[in-house]
């Protein structure tokens, strides 16, 4: 019997694969589960938890509670465990949600009646007003909002909440784009702007979490810096290249002309190096679009991807 299977659903769940990555949160997995047990909306929904080589009593717990276990060697990471659980889950609609107890059931069953209802291709959860803040990560969280927008050109309203809803078919494709860290909810967000799916962000409230966070300020913002550029050069290989050589280029010939002319000695090999140096980033640009392009490829087009999506969302809604 599911852990979900003891009340009378008002919605369509049994479509629904909840994945719950928990390195040692024994404090909060069992109110996690029983929470989500106690949605009616989410009655029917499968639900899958993977132990991230936890060494607490957090698979046993998982267990106990009636979810599906999956239990990785060792501490293998949050995006790792995620692409586990995905590879996994067999339903149309594929849901991300913490195991710390910060996110609210409620707001899940109102993001898969939102993905149906709107046909969407993601719901992804937007932290509002009033919900739980660790004004440590503020100006970290900041950056990488300001870096993520900066890469995409527009605005986002929440780079990183763990709280999603996907359509499978369309995330089994960028799965193996997905790191093995934290930034796997960054990643997903920026795959699904820049490749111009129906993703809808919906206003939720978090809570304090439940038990001691694994995320290192430092070396998980750097890490999401970093996936923000790869995705900004994966899909804008030329142009992010472009604007490095450009400079390179428009600084050492401005420097030359200006030595040059100003002091008549000639052209200086310092603004000769920069300007070459601004040609072979611009060739390099041309090679790493080349690659992009194939990369893409591999993935298929957009159009077939969402016509996909929508043909499994209108076969769902006839059901």
């Amino acid at each position: 019997m599911d852990i979900l299977s003891l009340h009378r659903p008002s919605l369509r769940a049994d479509d629904l694969t909840i994945i719950i990555p928990a390195y040692n949160e024994e404090a909060g997995i069992g109110r996690t589960l029983e929470s989500l047990r106690d949605e009616p909306r989410l009655t029917g929904a499968k639900v899958i938890v993977i132990s991230d080589g936890s060494s607490d009593r957090t698979a046993e717990i998982a267990k106990q509670h009636g979810a599906t276990v999956i239990e990785n060697w060792s501490n293998l990471g949050y995006g790792a465990s995620l692409k586990r659980g995905i590879q996994r889950a067999t339903t149309e609609l594929i849901a991300w949600f913490d195991a710390d107890g910060q996110h609210q059931p409620g707001d899940l069953a109102d993001m898969v009646e939102r993905i149906h209802r709107e046909e969407a291709h993601a719901v992804i959860g937007a932290r509002t007003t009033g919900s739980h803040v660790v004004k440590k990560r503020v100006l970290g969280k900041r950056i990488i909002k300001f870096a993520a927008e900066a890469a995409v050109g527009r605005k986002i309203p929440d780079v990183n909440c763990g709280l999603r809803v996907f359509r499978r078919v369309l995330l089994l494709r960028y799965v193996d784009l997905l790191p093995d860290g934290f930034s796997a909810s960054t990643t997903s967000t920026l795959l699904f702007m820049k490749r111009n799916h129906h993703l809808v962000f919906h206003p939720i409230q978090t809570v304090e979490r439940i038990g001691t966070s694994t995320v290192r300020q430092v070396r998980d913002g750097l890490r999401a810096l970093h996936t923000i550029l790869r995705i900004t050069i994966m899909f804008n290989a030329l142009r992010t290249f472009n604007w490095c050589s450009g400079l390179l280029i428009a600084a050492g010939l401005l420097y030359g002309v200006t030595v040059g002319l100003i002091k008549g000695g000639g052209f200086p090999v310092f603004a000769a190096m920069t300007t070459i140096l601004g040609v072979q980033v611009f060739c390099l640009g041309l090679v790493c679009d080349q690659i992009t392009a194939m990369r893409l490829a591999y993935l298929g087009s957009t159009s077939r991807d969402v016509d996909l999506a929508e043909q499994q969302a209108a076969a769902g809604k006839a059901a």
